[in-house]
């Protein structure tokens, strides 16, 4: 009897910590896919990346003729210590449990941000007001954004 209960209260103290605190995972099996889109723009309104392993693919998009703004892909390379930092941050069982939309993402032209986290086959995105935050997740906003603004453009 001891040793049922023992065994439980570790299991559950187990349960416990991957809720508050990070989950491993292995860069392998992440993919972030983080972005913003402005519905009231001329030019490259909306930028995609894509975070795997240490590669950063940045696809640019028009809302307008896209024979004017042909699509733009490009590939950057990160910085492996930002990408620990980022594999720290992320918990997918708790991302997963953030509502899919945040506030009115891009009413009256205001722009909108998204996070997608893949962990193998699961995702999750949370889409949000463009300068707001995922609440519980403010410091993977941050970082992605400075690493969205670090890869700016394709030239």
């Amino acid at each position: 009897m001891k040793l049922l209960a023992m065994t439980l209260l570790i299991g559950l103290l187990i349960d416990r910590c991957t809720e508050s605190g990070s989950e491993v995972v292995s860069p392998d099996t992440v993919l972030i896919r983080t972005g913003t889109s402005f519905g009231m723009c001329v030019g490259y309104c909306q930028y995609e990346y894509v975070l795997q392993g240490t590669t950063v693919t940045l696809t640019q998009r028009t809302n307008g003729d896209p024979r004017q703004h042909p699509a733009k892909t490009c590939q950057f390379t990160l910085n492996a210590g930002v990408q620990n930092q980022l594999l720290t941050l992320i918990n997918f069982r708790r991302f997963s449990q953030q509502p899919t939309t945040i506030g009115c993402p891009d009413c009256a032209d205001g722009g909108a941000e998204y996070i997608e986290l893949q962990v193998g086959e699961e995702k999750h995105r949370v889409t949000f007001d463009y300068g707001r935050t995922i609440p519980g997740f403010e410091p993977l906003v941050d970082l992605l954004r400075q690493q969205r603004t670090q890869f700016k453009s394709c030239n």
